[in-house]
Protein backbone atom coordinates (compact mmCIF):
# COMPACT_ATOMS: atom_id res chain seq x y z
CA UNK A 1 0.00 0.00 0.00
CA UNK A 2 2.85 2.38 0.72
CA UNK A 3 4.01 1.97 -2.88
CA UNK A 4 1.20 4.35 -3.90
CA UNK A 5 2.84 7.02 -1.72
CA UNK A 6 6.33 6.23 -3.02
CA UNK A 7 5.08 6.43 -6.59
CA UNK A 8 3.52 9.84 -5.86
CA UNK A 9 6.76 11.05 -4.27
CA UNK A 10 8.86 9.68 -7.14
CA UNK A 11 6.75 11.70 -9.60
CA UNK A 12 8.27 14.80 -7.99
CA UNK A 13 11.66 13.86 -6.49
CA UNK A 14 14.22 11.09 -6.61
CA UNK A 15 14.44 9.03 -3.41
CA UNK A 16 17.07 6.49 -2.49
CA UNK A 17 16.41 3.03 -1.06
CA UNK A 18 17.48 4.32 2.36
CA UNK A 19 15.01 7.21 2.08
CA UNK A 20 12.27 4.74 1.16
CA UNK A 21 13.06 2.91 4.42
CA UNK A 22 12.85 6.18 6.35
CA UNK A 23 9.51 7.02 4.73
CA UNK A 24 8.24 3.48 5.36
CA UNK A 25 8.90 3.80 9.08
CA UNK A 26 7.46 7.34 9.28
CA UNK A 27 4.09 6.64 7.65
CA UNK A 28 1.65 4.28 9.39
CA UNK A 29 -1.26 2.56 7.66
CA UNK A 30 -4.64 3.27 9.25
CA UNK A 31 -8.23 2.54 8.31
CA UNK A 32 -11.27 4.66 9.03
CA UNK A 33 -14.93 3.85 8.64
CA UNK A 34 -17.40 6.01 6.76
CA UNK A 35 -18.36 9.11 8.84
CA UNK A 36 -15.29 8.89 11.11
CA UNK A 37 -13.36 12.11 11.59
CA UNK A 38 -9.68 12.69 10.97
CA UNK A 39 -9.92 16.18 12.50
CA UNK A 40 -12.75 18.02 14.21
CA UNK A 41 -13.23 21.77 14.06
CA UNK A 42 -11.64 23.41 17.12
CA UNK A 43 -9.16 20.56 17.71
CA UNK A 44 -5.50 20.33 16.81
CA UNK A 45 -4.53 18.53 13.63
CA UNK A 46 -1.34 16.69 14.66
CA UNK A 47 -1.19 14.37 11.63
CA UNK A 48 -0.90 14.54 7.87
CA UNK A 49 -2.76 11.86 5.90
CA UNK A 50 -2.23 10.38 2.45
CA UNK A 51 -5.32 8.73 0.99
CA UNK A 52 -4.70 5.22 -0.36
CA UNK A 53 -8.37 4.66 -1.12
CA UNK A 54 -11.67 6.20 -0.17
CA UNK A 55 -13.12 9.69 -0.04
CA UNK A 56 -12.64 12.46 2.50
CA UNK A 57 -14.31 15.84 2.80
CA UNK A 58 -13.29 19.05 4.55
CA UNK A 59 -16.05 21.28 5.85
CA UNK A 60 -16.94 23.99 8.33
CA UNK A 61 -20.19 25.03 9.99
CA UNK A 62 -21.92 28.26 9.02
CA UNK A 63 -25.03 28.96 11.09
CA UNK A 64 -25.55 25.21 11.52
CA UNK A 65 -25.04 24.45 7.81
CA UNK A 66 -22.13 22.30 6.72
CA UNK A 67 -20.13 23.97 3.95
CA UNK A 68 -17.92 21.46 2.11
CA UNK A 69 -14.70 23.08 0.95
CA UNK A 70 -12.85 20.05 -0.42
CA UNK A 71 -13.54 16.49 -1.48
CA UNK A 72 -10.41 14.40 -1.75
CA UNK A 73 -9.57 10.87 -2.85
CA UNK A 74 -6.74 8.52 -3.79
CA UNK A 75 -3.24 10.07 -3.90
CA UNK A 76 -4.34 13.25 -2.10
CA UNK A 77 -2.78 14.55 1.08
CA UNK A 78 -5.21 15.86 3.66
CA UNK A 79 -5.04 17.66 6.98
CA UNK A 80 -6.07 21.02 8.34
CA UNK A 81 -2.89 22.54 6.94
CA UNK A 82 -3.10 25.72 9.02
CA UNK A 83 -3.47 23.66 12.18
CA UNK A 84 -0.85 21.09 11.23
CA UNK A 85 1.80 23.60 10.21
CA UNK A 86 1.14 26.26 12.87
CA UNK A 87 0.03 24.02 15.76
CA UNK A 88 -3.19 26.00 15.90
CA UNK A 89 -6.80 24.86 16.31
CA UNK A 90 -8.50 23.67 13.13
CA UNK A 91 -11.12 25.90 11.58
CA UNK A 92 -12.62 22.93 9.74
CA UNK A 93 -13.55 19.30 10.20
CA UNK A 94 -12.21 16.49 8.06
CA UNK A 95 -14.47 13.47 7.71
CA UNK A 96 -14.25 10.19 5.82
CA UNK A 97 -17.28 9.94 3.54
CA UNK A 98 -16.49 6.32 2.71
CA UNK A 99 -14.44 3.61 4.34
CA UNK A 100 -10.83 4.76 3.90
CA UNK A 101 -7.32 3.39 4.00
CA UNK A 102 -4.78 6.10 4.70
CA UNK A 103 -1.16 6.61 5.53
CA UNK A 104 -0.62 8.80 8.57
CA UNK A 105 2.44 10.74 9.68
CA UNK A 106 2.79 12.74 12.88
CA UNK A 107 4.08 16.31 12.86
CA UNK A 108 7.30 15.20 14.61
CA UNK A 109 8.00 12.45 12.08
CA UNK A 110 7.07 14.82 9.23
CA UNK A 111 9.58 17.41 10.46
CA UNK A 112 12.28 14.73 10.83
CA UNK A 113 11.89 13.91 7.13
CA UNK A 114 13.37 17.33 6.31
CA UNK A 115 16.64 16.06 7.79
CA UNK A 116 16.45 12.50 6.51
CA UNK A 117 15.07 12.80 2.95
CA UNK A 118 17.23 15.03 0.77
CA UNK A 119 14.51 16.64 -1.38
CA UNK A 120 11.64 16.45 1.12
CA UNK A 121 11.23 20.25 1.21
CA UNK A 122 10.90 20.32 -2.58
CA UNK A 123 8.28 17.56 -2.45
CA UNK A 124 6.33 19.36 0.30
CA UNK A 125 6.44 22.57 -1.72
CA UNK A 126 4.80 20.73 -4.62
CA UNK A 127 2.08 19.37 -2.27
CA UNK A 128 1.35 22.88 -0.93
CA UNK A 129 1.30 24.34 -4.44
CA UNK A 130 -1.21 21.69 -5.52
CA UNK A 131 -3.35 22.46 -2.44
CA UNK A 132 -3.28 26.22 -3.13
CA UNK A 133 -4.08 25.68 -6.81
CA UNK A 134 -7.06 23.44 -5.94
CA UNK A 135 -8.47 26.05 -3.57
CA UNK A 136 -7.91 28.84 -6.09
CA UNK A 137 -9.54 26.83 -8.89
CA UNK A 138 -12.56 26.13 -6.70
CA UNK A 139 -12.91 29.83 -5.75
CA UNK A 140 -12.67 30.87 -9.41
CA UNK A 141 -15.16 28.20 -10.38
CA UNK A 142 -17.67 29.37 -7.75
CA UNK A 143 -17.33 32.98 -8.93
CA UNK A 144 -17.21 32.50 -12.68
CA UNK A 145 -19.07 29.35 -13.70
CA UNK A 146 -22.74 28.45 -13.67
CA UNK A 147 -23.85 25.59 -11.43
CA UNK A 148 -24.14 23.30 -14.46
CA UNK A 149 -20.68 24.23 -15.68
CA UNK A 150 -19.19 23.62 -12.21
CA UNK A 151 -20.70 20.14 -12.15
CA UNK A 152 -19.61 19.35 -15.72
CA UNK A 153 -16.10 20.56 -14.98
CA UNK A 154 -15.92 18.31 -11.90
CA UNK A 155 -17.35 15.42 -13.91
CA UNK A 156 -14.65 15.91 -16.56
CA UNK A 157 -11.70 16.50 -14.21
CA UNK A 158 -12.57 14.27 -11.24
CA UNK A 159 -15.33 11.85 -12.27
CA UNK A 160 -14.59 9.54 -9.33
CA UNK A 161 -15.51 12.34 -6.90
CA UNK A 162 -18.52 13.48 -8.93
CA UNK A 163 -19.93 9.95 -9.09
CA UNK A 164 -19.04 8.62 -5.60
CA UNK A 165 -19.99 11.47 -3.29
CA UNK A 166 -23.36 11.94 -1.59
CA UNK A 167 -25.51 14.57 -3.28
CA UNK A 168 -25.67 16.79 -0.18
CA UNK A 169 -21.86 16.94 0.14
CA UNK A 170 -21.29 17.36 -3.58
CA UNK A 171 -23.92 20.10 -3.81
CA UNK A 172 -22.34 21.97 -0.91
CA UNK A 173 -18.91 21.66 -2.53
CA UNK A 174 -20.31 23.02 -5.80
CA UNK A 175 -22.11 25.85 -3.98
CA UNK A 176 -25.63 24.78 -4.96
CA UNK A 177 -28.70 23.23 -3.38
CA UNK A 178 -29.07 19.42 -3.51
CA UNK A 179 -32.30 19.77 -5.53
CA UNK A 180 -30.45 21.84 -8.14
CA UNK A 181 -27.69 19.25 -8.38
CA UNK A 182 -30.26 16.47 -8.88
CA UNK A 183 -31.84 18.51 -11.70
CA UNK A 184 -28.43 19.17 -13.29
CA UNK A 185 -27.53 15.48 -13.12
CA UNK A 186 -30.80 14.55 -14.88
CA UNK A 187 -30.09 17.10 -17.63
CA UNK A 188 -26.56 15.74 -18.12
CA UNK A 189 -27.86 12.17 -18.52
CA UNK A 190 -30.26 13.20 -21.33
Amino acid sequence: MKTVLFDAIKEVIIISDKEVEVLTSAFKIITKKKNEYLVEEGALSPNLYFIINGYVRCFYLDNGNEITTQILSTKDFVTSFESFLNNDFSKESIQCISDCTLLCISKTDYENLYKEVSNWSFFCKSVYEKYITKISDRANSLQNLSASDRYLRLLNTQPNIALNTAVKHLASYLGIKPQSLSRIRKEVIK
